[in-house]
């Protein structure tokens, strides 16, 4: 069999085998990962040790090691804008590059499996890991345990023939499909009649998907692809930063001559409100470094739009004023604005749940079991979704950016963000 490395990036909370204990901080994302698996052949990130329990990950090294098959699993966060910029492609091809030879990668990333068959030469093409990740996803819902998920993946991709294993998997489908047609007492009459068509349709699609997805050799993306990312990254945050520096001008002329509706408090006590918010979005921007995080220009944007919705409420009428509440930034990441609906978005591999302001795709991705978009943050070293940081070291995670608390612009003021660790 050929050699095969699994990796898992999961979307989940808790610990397991640190990525950050098994290499120096000094070397990036790819080489920490690929010094880790010189010590062992599972890896799983703190962060997903919820998803993946210890001893599970134990019993898939040993099953490894005993095999003799140069098979890797890997659970490490997916993030865009962060490491590989969350392209689970990019990250399995970053890894492969460095260790060579010809790979076999599973991906899991936010509840659904994908998989890159890699090759010495640079190419991909359909094999063990796209088996395996198409038997899953027929045999399973996408809400199905990670763990259960990992286990059928590395048992077919381990197998003498994870090609056969996907076919079986595939016409017990499609035979289930049929058993339902007729279960709508139709007939198999009626059913006799359609057959051709619906057979004719799912071959059509079947092979659509096939000739795209899976048969298609696919060059892997090489390290100069991935400086193009860092590139893209740092254009985009120092665009939103210069934003953020002109809003911060133009809102403070335009508070500095505001005038609230006579005799009214409520009118003046929501200018104090924009007042303070742009005083917090002033206090973050002038300490912003040459290369400021993503997280903390995020984080100037927001205060300003706080600060833009409390001048609005203090230039309108009483009646109005109170039928329109502060709009709510998405809870994922704030910079995809504040067309946003509260949303419940269940843990990933748990049973705890929050109830958040989502915008519409993160909101589907979360309905879907799948990862929404995140905000990157840096801690210890690594990039995280900004919300996992520990809430005494980052007022973004604290709030939610105003989402989970409405103290955010009093935080900022009183010293919080300057205080956290970077």
């Amino acid at each position: 069999m050929a050699a095969v490395a699994l990796a898992a990036a999961l979307v989940a909370v808790a610990p397991a085998v640190g990525l950050a204990d098994t290499a120096p901080e000094e070397m990036d994302a790819t080489g920490r990962v690929v010094a880790a698996l010189e010590e062992s052949p599972v890896l799983v990130d703190p962060s997903f040790s919820g998803a993946l329990p210890e001893d599970l990950a134990q019993e898939w090294g040993d099953r490894i090691e005993e095999s003799g098959v140069p098979l890797r699993v890997l659970a490490v966060p997916l993030i865009e804008g962060g490491d590989w910029n969350g392209d689970p492609g990019v990250m399995a091809a970053a890894v492969h590059d460095r260790i060579g030879g010809d790979g076999h990668y599973l991906v899991l990333d936010g509840g659904r499996l994908s998989g890159h068959d890699l090759t010495a030469e640079g190419g991909e093409a359909a094999g063990s890991a796209f088996y395996g990740a198409a038997t899953v996803s027929r045999e399973m819902d996408y809400d199905a345990p990670a763990a259960d998920q990992v286990e059928r993946a590395v048992e077919v991709a381990l197998s003498e023939d994870p090609e056969g294993i996907y076919s079986a998997a595939e016409d017990q489908r499609e035979r289930g499909f049929l058993d339902w047609y007729y279960s709508l007492g139709w007939g198999w009459a009626t059913v006799s009649v359609l057959l051709p068509w619906i057979v004719a349709a799912l071959a059509l699609g079947g092979l659509g998907a096939g000739v795209y997805y899976w048969r298609r050799p696919r060059r892997v993306p090489s390290l100069p692809q991935h400086a193009a990312f860092d590139n893209a990254d740092r254009a985009r945050r120092d665009d939103l930063s210069d934003r953020a520096g002109r809003e911060l001008v133009e809102l403070g002329e335009r508070l500095s001559g505001a005038v609230p509706l006579a005799g009214e408090d409520d009118a003046l006590g929501a200018l104090q409100e924009a007042l303070d918010a742009h005083a917090a979005a002033r206090r973050i921007h002038d300490a912003l470094p040459a290369e400021p995080e993503l997280v903390d220009v995020a984080g100037v944007l927001v205060l300003l739009d706080m600060a833009e919705d409390h001048l609005e409420r203090a230039t309108r009428p009483a009646a109005r004023r109170r039928s329109a509440p502060l709009r709510s930034h998405c809870y994922a990441n704030p910079l995809h604005g504040t067309d946003t609906k509260v949303t419940r978005w269940r843990e990933f591999g748990g049973s705890r749940h929050v109830s958040v302001p989502l915008c519409g795709p993160c909101a589907r991705a979360v309905r879907d079991r799948r990862r929404p978009t995140v905000l990157a943050a840096r801690h210890d070293g690594r990039e995280v979704p900004y919300f996992e940081v520990p809430a005494e070291e980052s007022v973004w995670a604290a709030t939610g950016f105003g989402a989970l608390r409405g103290d955010l612009v009093a935080r900022v003021l009183r010293g919080d963000h300057a205080g956290r660790e970077r």
